[in-house]
């Protein structure tokens, strides 16, 4: 679930369930449902968070680290049909430890929704990026093949 206002793409606040953009604070909500309804092609919307609890998402650039990432569950997606080893945050994958190559993934229901979230850990490794603000995107899929995709915004200060 993405809303578009003015050409701005923002994740749409996780409570917030009517289209309607005078009760959303001016944006538009569009759903999984209204995509698959209007015979929209490509991957399923889905919300995501950039580093969980924090609302401004600021980054160092040229930290090495990683960059929690959670995909938010809802009605319209459990979060337990997505395959780890698909996910990737503007074209990095996620984390992966020891001699199993075990995902560095987790779920929780972070931000109260009683919906569990998929929250992941990403490298930063994989980004050169100058100071600035970006639109990432996250594009998973399930393991029943279905193709997924989510944005969030993120700020790159200097060190």
């Amino acid at each position: 679930m993405l809303w578009t206002w003015a050409g701005n793409s923002m994740a749409a606040p996780a409570n917030s369930t009517s289209p309607d953009p005078e009760q959303n604070g001016g944006h538009f909500a569009i759903t999984a449902q209204a995509s698959k309804l209007f015979g929209e092609q490509g991957p399923t919307p889905m919300m995501i968070d950039i580093k969980p609890g924090s609302p401004e998402n600021v980054v160092r650039a040229g930290a090495k680290r990683v960059i929690p990432v959670a995909i938010l569950g809802s009605s319209d997606l459990d979060v337990i049909g997505i395959n780890p080893r698909t996910i990737r945050l503007n074209g990095v994958d996620i984390m992966l430890v020891g001699k199993s190559d075990k995902s560095l993934c987790h779920q929780a229901d972070i931000n109260d929704d009683t919906y569990e979230d998929l929250v992941c850990d990403v490298r930063t490794t994989g980004y050169k990026v100058v100071e600035g603000e970006y639109t990432i995107i996250l594009k998973a899929g399930t393991y029943n093949g279905e193709s997924l995709r989510g944005e969030d915004r993120i700020k790159i200060v200097g060190n």
